[in-house]
């Protein structure tokens, strides 16, 4: 209703739209002067990425999730990810595909086999070829899979050629990394030393002067400080390319004369609806509702606080008249009512055919004989039920049937596919039945129910309340209005103000963000400021269904350092941090008790405190958090001696080593060198490969398609 909403409301300039696109068309690119836009999405150590191939795999991705999750449609932000994840997979396999190449790495075809049919094959195998019955992998389930595959449908043979491809593409990664993690050798020395640091303890008093002790506004901080800051710690300000947005934001919401004419409407269909017979009632809601009416019975609790009282003390056909909740209008007629089991007990003989729901590749039967299998079966149940879980084993196409042998233990109604839930309902315990779903024929045994109640099938007439046409086209002509005045950055503030309208912000937004912070399905927005004919103080308005917005291009963040200037309020609190810890140095050596923590802690106003058990490599420092200056120094510092103040983070320090713990010495430092080897390993497998991206030469054009 919306998308129809959209082309109503702006018919007057589609017109002139078709003609300037219609004249677009003619002259093509003749008028067009500058660089042209690449047409592929990236360029990885010189092989393109094409947008055509690109597409191919992002599709392929799309269908196998819809496949996956059950949905014939993928969320807009899911969608996103994929090809996010899409792209790092192609450009994954270019830089690994190089690098192998470059070292003549390769996976022969033993390996590969063992990979798949081995004893230990590769965790793909292990992963899809599980028994059932012990949880464990099963090496007759893959054999027997491969003896099969050529007698399965095209599309199993491909997603297995698929899936063994990217078995081989992974053990070449494990093989590069291993190659890799294998390179690194400790030494005895070195392990010795790790062993010393990691076991030996230290014992430390110390005083803590924090720089909270010294307010800001006491702190005077100049350029130069600023300048110094700034020169010392410049790693810390490199930045990526960003841009900086400001927005408003206009929400498109029905006005109270929507509302009027809608519930006119409503009231309408509402006695019409009431007027129906039962057997009607529910076509009448399936057909004149937003959301459309499920043939279900509802237990006590389950439907709107509304509705839910007056259907289960009411008579058949009783009704709730119109109300409004959630920016939509409810009514409800009761259709029937039951005492059904909360849960039950079955269970069956699933015989399936090619071409139903989820039938296993191996099922090659037509859908007459699976009747005549079904019914033989039953036959032989209704004779001696005892035989069902045999024929079971035997027969049935359920997955589960390994596992469970054909039998359903209490499971809730509603549960189960409606003609087998409804055939186990209406039943009676220890009967047989036949039924047929959408999964095949199944033959049932009635073993058990309990816990009767009350349950009603209710038709529900539900309306979402929506802005008109006018509506639309009046907040558009708002967001018009505020974009014309909006010309500059200057005065798209002076507007909003004037227009009592609220400035949004959004900084440092990255090219591949999924969206700008506060404001959802913003992807357009952030296309337009990252194209190269978007300048500084451009504005533009976006039409995002039921909502606008007009943006402007606030700041460029080029790709390097921050400027000072930029960087200085962020910096601020550790510029006059430092300032304060020169006036606490200062102080500190020139007291009287200087050699003294008790001294120096009566003196300053504050305690001698503890660390026990310290290790080189602890994390903090206390409750101080991590101070990797103090900790260093405290295992350079000889037993009872004092040191200078030490600048920290938190706090300027005076130290008292009062203990040492060393390590003992070791004839065998096997442990420590597995334990590093260990270590080094791991960090192969997780940042090996995001070093080698980040020194790959890689030009990213997601953000101009996507």
């Amino acid at each position: 209703m919306a998308a129809i909403g959209q082309i109503r409301k702006h018919y007057g300039i589609l017109v002139a739209i078709i003609a300037i696109a219609l004249a677009a068309f003619i002259l093509g690119d003749f008028a067009k002067s500058g660089p042209r836009t690449p047409n592929n999405i990236g360029v990885v150590e010189g092989e393109e990425i094409s947008y055509k191939n690109f597409s191919i795999q992002v599709e392929k991705t799309l269908e196998a999730q819809k496949q996956n999750s059950g949905k014939n449609q993928v969320e807009v932000e899911e969608a996103f990810n994929i090809k996010l994840s899409v792209w790092n997979q192609m450009v994954r396999k270019i830089i690994m595909d190089k690098q192998i190449a470059e070292i003549g790495l390769t996976v022969t075809a033993p390996e590969l086999f063992d990979q798949v049919q081995g004893l230990t094959p590769h965790r793909y195998i292990l992963q899809y070829f599980t028994d059932p019955a012990t949880g464990g992998y099963n090496q007759a389930l893959v054999l027997n899979y491969l003896q099969n595959l050529d007698k399965m449908p095209r599309e199993n043979q491909v997603q297995w050629f698929e899936f063994e491809k990217a078995i081989k593409e992974d053990y070449f990664n494990v093989k590069y990394n291993t190659l890799v993690a294998k390179a690194y050798h400790l030494p005895k020395a070195f392990a010795k030393k790790l062993d010393e640091m990691a076991v030996a303890q230290a014992n430390v008093d110390f005083v803590a002067y924090p720089y909270s002790a010294i307010s800001n506004e006491t702190v005077a901080v100049n350029d130069n400080d600023f300048e110094a800051y700034y020169k010392k710690n410049k790693e810390d300000f490199k930045q990526d390319e960003t841009r900086n947005v400001q927005y408003v934001v206009f929400n498109v919401k029905p006005s109270e004369e929507d509302r009027k004419e809608q519930s006119a409407r409503f009231e309408e269909s509402f006695q019409e609806f009431r007027g129906l017979d039962i057997a009607d009632a529910a076509k009448f809601a399936h057909s004149n509702s937003d959301v459309k009416h499920e043939d279900k019975w509802y237990a006590q609790g389950e439907l709107p606080v509304q509705i839910d009282l007056a259907m289960f003390e009411g008579e058949i056909g009783a009704i709730v008249s119109p109300y409004m909740y959630n920016n939509s209008f409810y009514a409800a007629r009761l259709l029937q009512t039951q005492m059904r089991p909360k849960e039950m007990k079955a269970s069956h003989v699933l015989i399936s055919y090619v071409g139903a729901l989820r039938a296993a590749p191996e099922v090659k039967r037509t859908k007459t004989q699976a009747s005549a299998l079904a019914d033989s079966l039953f036959q032989l149940v209704r004779k001696n039920k005892t035989q069902l879980e045999e024929l079971a084993v035997k027969f049935s196409n359920d997955g589960g049937v390994v596992e469970n042998k054909g039998h359903y233990d209490w499971f809730p109604d509603g549960q189960m596919v409606p003609e087998f839930n409804e055939a186990v309902v209406n039943g009676k315990i220890g009967e047989i039945v036949l039924v047929e779903t959408a999964f095949g024929f199944h033959v049932i045994t009635i073993d058990d129910k309990r816990d009767l109640v009350k349950k009603v099938k209710v038709a529900l007439l539900e309306r979402n309340i929506e802005p008109s046409n006018q509506t639309y086209q009046d907040i558009y002509n708002s967001a018009s209005e505020f974009a014309s005045k909006a010309s500059s950055l200057a005065n798209f503030t002076s507007a909003a103000e004037a227009m009592k309208l609220t400035v949004r912000v959004g900084d440092h937004i990255s090219p591949m963000a999924v969206s700008i912070p506060g404001l959802d399905d913003s992807r357009q927005t952030i296309i337009w400021a990252f194209n190269t004919k978007t300048k500084v103080e451009d504005v533009n308005l976006f039409d995002q269904g039921d909502t606008y917005i007009v943006a402007v291009l606030s700041k460029i963040n080029e790709e390097g350092y921050q400027s000072l200037a930029e960087a200085k309020p962020g910096i601020t609190e550790a510029v006059k941090n430092l300032k304060k810890a020169e006036t606490m140095v200062t102080k500190l050596n020139a007291s009287a008790g200087k050699g003294n923590l008790n001294s120096l802690a009566s003196e300053f106003n504050l305690k001698v405190e503890n660390v026990s058990n310290l290790t080189f490599d602890s994390r903090g420092f206390g409750v101080y958090g991590p101070e990797p200056l103090v900790v260093g120094t405290v295992f350079a510092q000889k037993e009872g001696s004092i040191s200078t103040p030490l600048i920290g983070k938190k706090a300027v320090y005076v130290l008292n080593l009062r203990s040492l713990k060393a390590a003992q010495a070791k004839t065998d430092y096997a442990a420590m060198i597995q334990q590093m080897e260990t270590r080094f390993s791991a960090q192969v497998n997780y940042s090996l490969y995001k070093s080698l991206e980040e020194n790959a030469k890689i030009e990213d054009n997601r953000y101009r398609f996507f």
